[in-house]
């Protein structure tokens, strides 16, 4: 007697789990990078950061904003949030330097949102936090308690910066003496670590003795051109010329103040800033 086999009908179940394996196959196909793709990614994206803090350093403040949002395009493709926090201080900064204030705000507000909803490293929480208390320093709101408390920060750059900051508020409150406390205090915590905050500490000394000891003053404000000239920041050492020649204008030493605002106008004019050209202009004018 022959049977003839018979065919099975695929059952409905067994059609279902088949689609959702070629699903998820797919979709892995699709998500899969290549082992040395994500790192080559990463290592991309810290140059662009570097080559952009190189850039703001040297005073090219256009190529660094284009490499810093070049380096936001990519943190973010990459979802790489503490990346894209650090980029959005970065500029911050560069737009702070330039006076953008509101634009510079306005980054800090959206690295906060991000914060928010994201794991961050403490370190950068802190440099977050120091950057909303630095803006809002600029923008005359009251930032000290935020500052009183970063300058307890466990992350020894944050400590200084943070004194320095809150010395520039007494300083413009008139509270000297407070002022001049701090920045020492900056100072010993610096120890020649952060050498760009060793010469705010000794430049806002300066400030702090003008009306007391014009000599110490001097002295203070030669030395922070000094460190400023080993770290071969064009634009800080054209605001130091600045305060110098100020400094030897008020002191009726026209010539020598005239020679520092010359030296000034000679960086600016190499930085090409057209803002600053104009104010020294009218400083050697003056004179």
């Amino acid at each position: 007697m022959n049977h003839k086999k018979r065919l099975h009908k695929p059952r409905p179940v067994s059609i279902l789990i088949s689609l959702i394996a070629i699903v998820c196959l797919t979709l892995m196909h699709g998500c899969y990078k290549s082992p040395l793709e994500q790192p080559y990614r990463i290592n991309e994206l810290n140059n662009l950061i570097l080559q952009a803090n190189k850039a703001f350093e040297k005073g090219q403040s256009e190529r660094a904003e284009s490499l810093y949002h070049e380096a936001l395009k990519k943190s973010r493709i990459i979802q790489d949030d503490n990346a894209t926090v650090i980029v959005l201080i970065s500029l911050s900064r560069l737009y702070t330097s330039t006076g953008q204030i509101e634009e510079a705000k306005k980054l800090i507000d959206s690295a906060t949102e991000l914060s928010n909803r994201a794991f961050l490293p403490e370190d950068t929480l802190e440099e977050l936090n120091f950057e909303k208390a630095r803006i809002g320093f600029l923008l005359n709101e009251n930032v000290e308690q935020l500052l009183r408390k970063l300058s307890f920060s466990n992350f020894t750059n944050i400590r200084i910066k943070s004194l320095n900051l809150i010395a520039r508020l007494k300083i413009k409150q008139h509270e000297y003496e407070e002022a001049e406390k701090l920045l020492n205090q900056a100072l010993i915590i610096n120890q020649k670590t952060n050498r760009i905050e060793e010469a705010n500490s000794l430049r806002l000394l300066g400030h702090v003795y003008l009306d007391k000891n014009n000599a110490l003053a001097g002295q203070y404000f030669l030395k922070a051109l000094e460190i400023d000239k080993e770290l071969a920041i064009p634009e800080k050492i054209a605001l130091d010329m600045e305060t110098l020649g100020i400094f030897y204008k008020n002191m009726g030493e026209k010539q020598k103040a005239k020679e520092y605002f010359i030296r000034a106008l000679e960086i600016w004019k190499g930085l090409g800033k057209k803002e600053f050209e104009i104010k020294a202009v009218k400083e050697i004018e003056s004179l």
